[in-house]
Formats: structure tokens, C-alpha cells, sequence
């Protein structure tokens, strides 16, 4: 009964807030975050034609969580019987995770951006998708959201202390929408913990299906252009990079030796669109900066080409693996505190799986279950601040190699622990038939 009263109050704030609800919509596709051509999937209505027969709903919020759902799709299309496979339908948030869906997702699963989290937007939607069984990816925990969703499963789940803190000043909201959950499988014993005092019911710690997921891939002629435009300088990789953490990386790498030529920054701000604002950081500060997306319109056969880069940004979706692929040490984003706040890190499974040593600021919260495993295979080293990081990297750069696991090639990920998405993708087939 208490959940009911919740829930229609709930909706009832939000009837009366639908004219906010609509500004903040208009507002976010002015300014390029909504995707015109699809915004009304975000009121709740499809584009897309439902096949016939049972459907599971995922739902990830962004590019990383989408990632993590990869290997679970694979384990799902490898375990179904033949002419007893579900229809998999995947919801995202953000622009760039529907560019990223269209080019890695299996053909068969379908993806639409989710509606907002109101009512009126859900209830069409949830009609026409009638889906059976809902897997939410890490924890997106919106009150409609949740409501939809039937037989609900949290996978990789996680939750910071901070997040901790935050949920038990607000015990009784986080318990009503745990309430609903079937199983939630947290990526460490901690995090399980933390859901369990909350309200969670069946609660697993079975690690991350990104441990689970494959090798970035690698587009070999967008390698070769990379290496033409380093001119077998010795590259390193800032990866998806935050506000605030770049402009301090670009300044040490000013201060580092202007006049040594040997050496090329290569960064990756986690969203595209800000780019061009990177870019013109970098000139401010005196380096020569040039897009990607630019870089590729060039004439080749210019005898000006290739062009004098000091720092090339990457500004499209996709390609992680060719970046990785063409640096000799990788920084993960986001774990340098980027203006003050705690962002937890970028997942550095991607370059360690290529072989390449990987760095790292303190805030890894998001990844806290692989550091220890990352650290004894001597593939991610950990550092206090900017300077430090830098100061270890360049050593790594001037040996000009990449390549620093046992194996010679890549890290031996055999040695690591394994994800669940074995075992999620036959429990999931198992509750669908």
C-alpha cells in the first residue's frame, strides 16, 4: 500500500511538472542532445516494428553501460534454441550510445531511446514493447522506469559509499524500488552489501560482464593514418577525458620538454561534441591541434601531408580500439577528479587487453574490483595527481614499445576473474520459457 501511495505521488509531481518536463526536452535538442529525427521516442512512441514472440528489455544509460551488455547479447544468441529465441530490445539515454548501438549491436537486437521517466511516456511505450522481463544495466533506478519493467534484474551493479550515504538519508524511497527487483548481481561484495541494506532481496556478487567482453577492435586503415600522422612518434593516449582533467594534462604536457619532438598526444574526450572546444585549449596553450574528423578529409597526396600535429583529438564514436592500438601508454579519464568531483574512472580492461600499460588517477571507484587484479599482472599503475602520472609515462614512451605483459602480445586475461554473462544469459532464457 505504501508503495502505491509512493508511486502516485509520484506521478502526480509529475503531472504537474509536464511543462518542465517539456522545456528541459526542447532545451536538450536545441543544444544537440536529443536526436531529432527519434525525439519521439522519448515521449514513449516507437519507431521501430516489434517482432512476435516474448521480449526482454535491457536498459543502459550510456555508451560504458551499453559496452557491458555485449558480451550478455553474445552468450544470449550462442545459448538459445534454435526458433526459441527472444526478442531483445535495448533502451539508451545519450546520442552517442545510439550512434555506438548501431554499429556493435547484433542485428537481431532492436534499440530505441527510452522515454522520459514520466508516466504518460511509459504507458504507450510499455504497450506496444509488452516485454516479459527487464534487465537494468549497473543501476538506473527512476521510479517509471522500474514501474515498467517486469521481473526486474540489476546487472553490474555498483554503488559507491558516497552513493551509500546519499540512498540512506532517503532509505524508504531506495527500499520501495528495490522492492521490485528479482535479482540484482553487484560487481563486488561491497557493492552487494551496500544493496542488501538497502532493501535488496536476492542479491549475488558475481563480478562484471565487462569482464567478459572481447578486444576493442581495431580498423587497420585508420592505424595506418595515425602512424603517417605520428610519424613514429611515440604516442600517448588520454581516453575518454573529462572537463577539467584535459586542460591539466595539456598544460603538463606543455611543461614536460617543448622542444622534444619525440613524443605525440593523442586525446579522446568521453563526449565528441566537445571536441572542438579541446582543440582550441590546445592551440591557446601554444600546441598545434587538429580533429580527427578533419584530419581524414585531407588530401593524402598533398606534399604538405601528412600535417604538423602536436595533438590530434578524436572526435567520433567506434574507434577506442584503433586509439588504443596506436598509443604506446594509455590514461584512463575521469579518475583525476575533473573539476573537484569524483567521476570513478573509465574502464581500463580495454587497453590492458591490448597489451598497452595503462595509467590511472585515485578516483577508479567505478572499477574498484580490477585494480587489484590489473595491479599484480603489472598493466595499471595508480597515481595521486596529473604530474605524477605524467612523470611515470614518459619513461614507458621513450622505450617505444607497447607491449608490456607476460605474454608479449596482450595481458593474459585468463589470469583475471570472469564476468557472469554466461550464467546471466541462461538464467535469462530460463525465465523467459
Amino acid at each position: 500500500m505504501r508503495g502505491l501511495i509512493q508511486l502516485g505521488l509520484y506521478r502526480l509531481l509529475a503531472l504537474a511538472l509536464t511543462p518542465l518536463w517539456m522545456v528541459v526536452l526542447l532545451a536538450r535538442l536545441l543544444e544537440g542532445k536529443e536526436d531529432p529525427d527519434r525525439f519521439l521516442e522519448r515521449l514513449g512512441w516507437p519507431t521501430r516494428r516489434r517482432p512476435p514472440g516474448p521480449l526482454i528489455w535491457f536498459h543502459a544509460a550510456s555508451v560504458g553501460e551499453l559496452k557491458s551488455l555485449l558480451p550478455v547479447f553474445r552468450q544470449l544468441e550462442q545459448g538459445a534454441q534454435p526458433g526459441c529465441s527472444p526478442v531483445l530490445l535495448i533502451t539508451t539515454v545519450t546520442r552517442s550510445s545510439a550512434d555506438l548501438a548501431e554499429r556493435v549491436l547484433p542485428a537481431a537486437v532492436i534499440h530505441q531511446y527510452v522515454p522520459i521517466d514520466h508516466w504518460v511516456a511509459m504507458l504507450p511505450f510499455r504497450w506496444y514493447w509488452r516485454p516479459c522481463l527487464g534487465v537494468l544495466a549497473e543501476a538506473e533506478l527512476w521510479p517509471e522506469l522500474v514501474m515498467a519493467m517486469p521481473g526486474i534484474h540489476i546487472i553490474n551493479a555498483r554503488m559507491s559509499e558516497r552513493s551509500f550515504r546519499r540512498h540512506q538519508r532517503l532509505r524508504w524511497y531506495a527500499a520501495w524500488l528495490l522492492s521490485r527487483v528479482e535479482l540484482c548481481v553487484a560487481q563486488s561484495q561491497n557493492d552487494a552489501e551496500r544493496f542488501r541494506c538497502l532493501g535488496a532481496r536476492d542479491v549475488r556478487a558475481l563480478g562484471s560482464t565487462k569482464l567478459d567482453a572481447d578486444p576493442p577492435q581495431t580498423n587497420a586503415a585508420h592505424l595506418r593514418l595515425l602512424h603517417q600522422v605520428f610519424a613514429g612518434r611515440s604516442v600517448l593516449l588520454l581516453a575518454s577525458s573529462h572537463p577539467g582533467e584535459e586542460q591539466k594534462w595539456l598544460e603538463a604536457w606543455c611543461n614536460r620538454n617543448p622542444t622534444n619532438p619525440s613524443l605525440g598526444l593523442l586525446v579522446v574526450p568521453r563526449h565528441p561534441r566537445r571536441a572542438a572546444g579541446l582543440c582550441a585549449q590546445a592551440r591557446a596553450l601554444g600546441l598545434t591541434a587538429t580533429l580527427w574528423s578533419e584530419l581524414t578529409c585531407l588530401d593524402q597526396n598533398n606534399p604538405s601531408w601528412p600535417p604538423d600535429v602536436d595533438v590530434l583529438v578524436g572526435d567520433v564514436i567506434g574507434e577506442m580500439g584503433t586509439w588504443i592500438s596506436a598509443a604506446a601508454v594509455v590514461v584512463m579519464g575521469g579518475s583525476y577528479l575533473p573539476m573537484g568531483q569524483a567521476h570513478g574512472g573509465q574502464n581500463p580492461l580495454e587497453p590492458a587487453s591490448l597489451g598497452r600499460p595503462v595509467l590511472c588517477g585515485p578516483d577508479m571507484a567505478n572499477f574498484s574490483e580490477l585494480l587489484d587484479p590489473l595491479l599484480a599482472a603489472g598493466v595499471l599503475q595508480q597515481h595521486a595527481d596529473v604530474d605524477s602520472s605524467l612523470a611515470a609515462a614518459l619513461p614507458l614512451l621513450q622505450q617505444g614499445s607497447a607491449v608490456v605483459s607476460p605474454s608479449g602480445q596482450t595481458l593474459p586475461l585468463g589470469s583475471l576473474p570472469r564476468g557472469p554473462s554466461a550464467f546471466l544469459a541462461k538464467l535469462l532464457l530460463a525465465r523467459v520459457y
